[in-house]
């Protein structure tokens, strides 16, 4: 089945189940009145007032200094022309409203523009909070701040664990503005399941699911676009084709049709265009059932034991995901063959198989990893509702 059926089945299941900017800055009006999800000039302000003045500080330091022509920039951040702009005051207005710049000691003045989007992102709680956050992103990016992988994962790690994944699907979806691209396996993968935990810590309530669903097919959508493609892959080599990626989707697929299917609602146009589904995902392993799938580049790339054996000279790489974050993937993926299995019957039963061989992976992983912790068997029994039966550590 080709991507645009699969988004099509996401986006079916959904539905039966169920110009320009304005840079506003000064001492009367700080923030916009409007916290909506999506990009803006300014910040919405919150009823968090710590957080509101992390975001002043951001927007008056880093964020409109980057609106300003470069001779006039160069003045605001010279210490020595304070008098100088005192006289001469520098000052932007857009839409009628203005901002006057005072002298700015980038030395002195500017807290490390990473430290203070921590600091940022620590106080986000609400979701009137995370609405700031594609203002945020894209404030940087106007600055020509770069934020690093590690950057990205804290942003994706704290929104979805917070409950607020959408505002990261939210800033993808305006990546040219935010910076935010879905090109990073590990970005990708935690977005997922954080969308599929809508599913699982509710126990399939209907509304989750359903949200799940559209959020699912929304990043799918996202992930065949040019600007989340990186140029140098091939086709096949794209996340939108992962393993992985696709097992993510099949579980919130097939927990849309069993959640339809246990209200009695009809499913039969659902289940033709979850076959194809079931197809392109059986094709994906064809190849790959009967190898070591920590050899398999994209278990590997995501498994932290084999990123921690991997340092060279004793330099320790990176952990692309957390042990109780590398179960949660796969135990979603387990849990959605299992339930396509269950749906289709004798249809689906060359996937017995790719169950079988995500099972011995996992419970391999879980022996030899010297990380293990009751968390992991917590997460295990959310996605598949019962407790692992994994040998003893």
């Amino acid at each position: 089945m080709s991507n645009r059926s699969l988004s099509s089945a996401l986006r079916s299941l959904g539905r039966r189940n169920g110009s320009s900017r304005r840079l506003v800055a000064s001492s009367r009006r700080q923030f916009s009145s409007t916290p909506a999800y999506g990009v803006r000039a300014i910040f919405a302000e919150t009823d968090n007032s710590e957080l509101n003045t992390i975001l002043s500080t951001i927007q008056e330091k880093i964020i409109l200094p980057s609106y300003l022509p470069g001779k006039q920039r160069k003045i605001v951040f010279d210490p020595k022309m304070r008098s100088h702009l005192e006289q001469n005051p520098v000052v932007i207005e857009v839409e009628g409203l203005e901002h006057k710049f005072s002298s700015i000691d980038r030395f002195k003045e500017i807290e490390n523009s990473k430290t203070i989007l921590n600091r940022a992102l620590a106080k986000m709680q609400t979701a009137e909070d995370w609405s700031n956050l594609g203002t945020l992103l894209a404030g940087y990016k106007k600055a020509g701040i770069k934020l690093k992988p590690d950057h990205w994962g804290k942003i994706v790690r704290m929104a979805g664990t917070r409950g607020y994944i959408y505002a990261v699907i939210e800033c993808a979806k305006q990546a040219d503005q935010t910076g935010l691209l879905l090109t990073n396996r590990e970005t990708v993968v935690r977005i997922l399941a954080f969308v599929n935990d809508k599913i699982t810590e509710s126990k399939w309530d209907a509304a989750e699911t359903k949200q799940a669903l559209k959020w699912a097919g929304l990043v799918l959508d996202l992930l065949q676009r040019p600007e989340h493609a990186l140029p140098t892959l091939r086709t096949r080599d794209r996340l939108h084709f992962s393993r992985l990626v696709r097992g993510m989707t099949l579980f919130t697929t097939s927990s849309a049709v069993k959640v339809k299917q246990q209200a009695g609602e009809a499913v039969d146009e659902d289940l033709v265009l979850f076959r194809d589904e079931v197809n392109v995902f059986n094709s994906l392993w064809r190849d790959s059932v009967t190898q070591d799938l920590t050899q398999v580049e994209e278990f590997a790339k995501l498994n932290p034991t084999v990123e921690r054996n991997s340092a060279p000279n004793g330099v320790r790489v990176p952990q692309a995901l957390s042990g109780s974050a590398y179960v949660q993937v796969l135990a979603q993926n387990i849990k959605g063959v299992a339930l396509a299995r269950e749906l289709l019957g004798d249809e689906a039963k060359d996937l017995a198989p790719v169950e079988d061989a995500l099972n011995k992976h996992l419970t391999e992983f879980v022996k030899t990893s010297h990380g293990r912790s009751k968390s992991w068997e917590d997460e295990f029994e959310k996605v598949a509702g019962k407790r692992p039966d994994w040998p003893s550590a």
